[in-house]
């Protein structure tokens, strides 16, 4: 009698160790497997209510999860907040998690994020050239291809142009250094562009930006050394291929001395291109 007894416990024991139950399936295939009735938002693998009826975990039949979604439309789709702890360090990581407007997650490299070079930017002379120009009867006058930079940007972007052109050797228009007829003077730089892409709102030849430096002699006071005439700007460009020229000019209002400067060569001399992806 004991024996059959505990040939009956081991059994049930052993049936309720290895049993498998299945919903809408009479074959399950692990502990609890759940096969849903269709692909539609009615016929969904599992639904999980509060007290209040209210849906807080669904799965579809695509397999799709919703957190809080009735009907989730992607692997996991949720409306509330997502929080990971013990989340490790890593030096060497080179991507970074960012959301669309929709909120679908996906990654993008870091490298896309922050500013890259397109020109320059190495603390080097950019320009290894010098061009002299002169100005009287205020007819301004301009340097023609001192420096020119090609870019391309792969996607919008958002490009910053810095420059640093160095003006020496400034002279009456006729190579005198006498500056003493009171009258206005303007030495400066522009970027110009070359090439814009098909479509683009900026006429080629057109300026993007510029800056001056106005000034008078009276007396026999005579302006001397460099000047380093420096600007930046930035401006929002869709993809596509461009070019800029970095361009120096002279302009006396006089019909006297007029003025004569030298730009380029200088050390100190840059013209840097970088863009910081806009999407």
């Amino acid at each position: 009698m004991n024996k059959k007894i505990v040939s009956f416990i081991f059994f049930t024991c052993s049936h309720l160790i290895f049993s498998q139950v299945g919903i809408n399936t009479d074959i399950p295939s692990a502990t609890l497997d759940i096969v849903s009735k269709g692909s539609s938002y009615a016929t969904k693998a599992l639904e999980v209510n509060n007290s209040s009826s209210q849906e807080l975990l669904t799965v579809l039949d695509n397999g799709n999860v919703g957190i809080g979604i009735q009907n989730p439309s992607a692997q996991l789709h949720t409306t509330g907040t997502v929080r990971m702890e013990g989340l490790g360090i890593n030096t060497n990581n080179t991507r970074v998690m960012t959301a669309d407007t929709a909120g679908n997650i996906t990654t993008r490299s870091t490298s896309t994020l922050l500013p890259q070079v397109l020109a320059g930017a190495n603390g080097l002379d950019a320009i290894n050239a010098a061009q002299t120009i002169s100005s009287i009867n205020n007819v301004p006058t301009y340097t023609n291809g001192l420096l020119i930079k090609s870019f391309t940007l792969s996607q919008p972007s958002i490009v910053t142009f810095y420059y640093s052109l160095g003006t020496m050797d400034l002279m009456s228009s006729s190579g005198s250094s006498v500056f003493n007829d009171g009258a206005a003077k303007q030495i400066g730089t522009n970027l110009i562009w070359k090439t814009v892409p098909a479509g683009s709102s900026f006429p080629v030849n057109s300026i993007l930006c510029t800056s001056a430096l106005p000034f008078s002699n009276i007396g026999d006071n005579y302006v001397s050394g460099t000047f380093y005439l420096s600007n930046s700007c930035s401006l929002l460009l869709p993809a596509g291929a461009y070019s800029v020229e970095l361009q120096g000019f002279v302009n006396a209002s006089d019909n006297n001395l007029g003025i004569r400067a030298t730009f380029g060569s200088n050390s100190y001399d840059r013209f840097d291109i970088t863009a910081t992806s806009a999407q």
